[in-house]
């Protein structure tokens, strides 16, 4: 459409988008092109404001109609419309490639606002968008010899069929109750098959926290995402029985998560009031129906939660955990890292809360051999993070400590070893320096050249016997250790005890 309000018809060629027009239009509307000869096929309008059809060079002009609407022509030449009679009603049309016109005459032409046949297949199936007066717009499936029937996809509001393919399956889209418009592909079964998945539930979702349960079988396997994507819901917790804890997932998730059974609960969240429905079979094992718990505060605090995120640094973190602390209630989660990406979920089934603004959640990473990974990270629960019952985090420079740092030897006190970590924000030599009390030097640990990172468990941090230079134990008492490097030094204190 240009800045003038006038409808053009666009064309792709060879990667280009091109301009037609119907010559001599003011405005030209393509709706199909033939397989078999490339031809285009629309409407246009002339200078005189009259519309007519158009396949190829070709003008479609029903004798005597006011308006003329083409689009599309099978194989065999056949072309489908509609068009408007001096009487202002709509007629359904088929054109013949010897030039006539075969029309249905409707029995209730009056009341259509409009009847549009959009397509047709070469065994002459057909298929067309109505509308009523006060009505919204529906679909029709069939045959000018068997008549025409309605198409409804299950628990929508409206079902608008544009087009239909040789094998019968028609595309569309439809609107469900909640106001969305959705793609859908039809495809034409048994009547055993349709009556089985042709059962429809439908659900209202309150703003916030709710507790769910899928009451019919999709005829593809649902997974988190696309439950999420049918409730409009911000995140998804399912409840590990296996392990007996709460898994979870987000839309920043890399994957579908996990698979949506029946008979079991589910846990979603969603910004405001969500009215759909379940399409499908009934399940083999029983499920209870769809249920809709308020959350226990909307404002400040949550019976259900999700830390996720991001790990940058590395190309894949496989074996990798994230430890979750909420440090207001102590609570801990340790969670998976799946392709870089993480969900840590908490949940409480009697609606108690679980976390609430101001909270300050502490995260760590954990390497697969048990080395921390990560400087300890912070974040806050926001209102906004609340509302979306979703804490994102990206944990970045994973292995990549921002600062050099000597941390306290464990255990401590000991007897009679220890393992003294550290951290290096840079490559570098490393050495640890043992002291007593009167700073007499008693072992020196010559570390190496050692890359940067964390040594923090018992395979990296720096080990001492409790033996001095020359083998012999130490006695008890304080000792300091020091580390050095050629741009960093740290001392602290350690004891032995016998």
């Amino acid at each position: 459409m240009d800045s003038d309000g006038n409808s053009h018809g666009v064309v792709l060629e060879n990667g280009e988008l091109r301009q037609y027009d119907f010559p001599n239009a003011v405005q030209t509307e393509i709706y199909g092109i033939s397989d078999v000869d490339g031809k285009l096929t629309g409407n246009f309008t002339d200078a005189s404001g009259v519309r007519r059809g158009f396949s190829g060079d070709a003008i479609i002009e029903v004798p005597e109609a006011l308006e003329t609407f083409a689009d599309f022509v099978n194989a065999s030449g056949r072309l489908v419309g509609s068009y408007v009679d001096a009487d202002g009603l709509y007629h359904p049309y088929v054109s013949v490639p010897d030039g006539r016109f075969i029309s249905i005459d409707l029995p209730q032409a009056a009341k259509f606002e409009f009847f549009f046949v959009h397509g047709i297949n070469d065994v002459g199936t057909l298929v067309g968008r109505t509308k009523k007066a006060n009505d919204v717009p529906r679909t029709t499936v069939g045959t000018f010899q068997h008549g025409l029937r309605p198409l409804l996809f299950p628990g929508s509001v409206s079902t608008e069929g544009w087009n239909i393919n040789q094998d019968g399956s028609i595309v569309g889209h439809y609107e469900s109750a909640d106001g969305r418009t959705h793609g859908f592909i039809a495809r034409p079964v048994s009547k055993t098959v349709s009556d089985h998945f042709g059962n429809t539930f439908n659900v209202t979702l309150t703003k916030g926290l709710n507790m769910l349960s899928v009451p019919l079988a999709s005829p593809k396997p649902r997974t988190a995402k696309s439950l999420a994507g049918l409730a409009g819901a911000t995140m998804v917790i399912a409840l590990d029985a296996e392990n007996q804890r709460f898994i979870g997932w987000t839309p920043s998730a890399p994957t579908d998560g996990f698979s949506i059974e029946g008979g079991q609960g589910y846990i979603v969240n969603v910004s405001q009031t969500r009215n759909f429905a379940f399409v499908g079979s009934r399940w083999t094992n029983q499920t209870e129906a769809a249920a809709a718990p308020p959350a226990i505060s909307e404002a400040q605090e949550a019976w259900a939660f999700v830390i996720s995120g991001q790990l940058e640094g590395r190309p894949v973190f496989d074996g990798y955990q994230v430890i979750v602390r909420n440090m207001r209630t102590n609570s801990t989660i340790t969670t998976s890292v799946q392709d870089n990406y993480f969900a840590a979920a908490t949940a409480d089934l009697s609606l108690r809360s679980v976390v609430q603004v101001g909270d300050v959640i502490e995260l760590r990473v954990i390497g697969p051999n048990g080395n921390v990974e990560s400087q300890t990270i912070n974040a806050k629960v926001t209102p906004e993070s609340l509302a979306n019952a979703v804490l994102s985090v990206k944990l970045d420079n994973i292995g990549k400590p921002t600062q050099n740092q000597l941390l306290q030897n464990y255990p401590n006190p000991f007897n009679p070893e220890t393992w003294i970590p550290y951290q290096l924000s840079q490559d570098s030599p490393v050495s640890i320096s043992i002291y007593d009390m009167t700073g007499k030097l008693i072992r020196t640990l010559s570390l190496g050249f050692q890359s940067a990172g964390f040594y923090n468990n018992r395979e990296r941090a720096a080990y001492w016997d409790g033996r001095n230079a020359l083998g012999e134990r130490v006695a008890s008492g304080v000792y300091f250790y020091q580390l050095t490097t050629p741009s960093f030094q740290q001392t602290r204190r350690m004891i032995i005890l016998k």
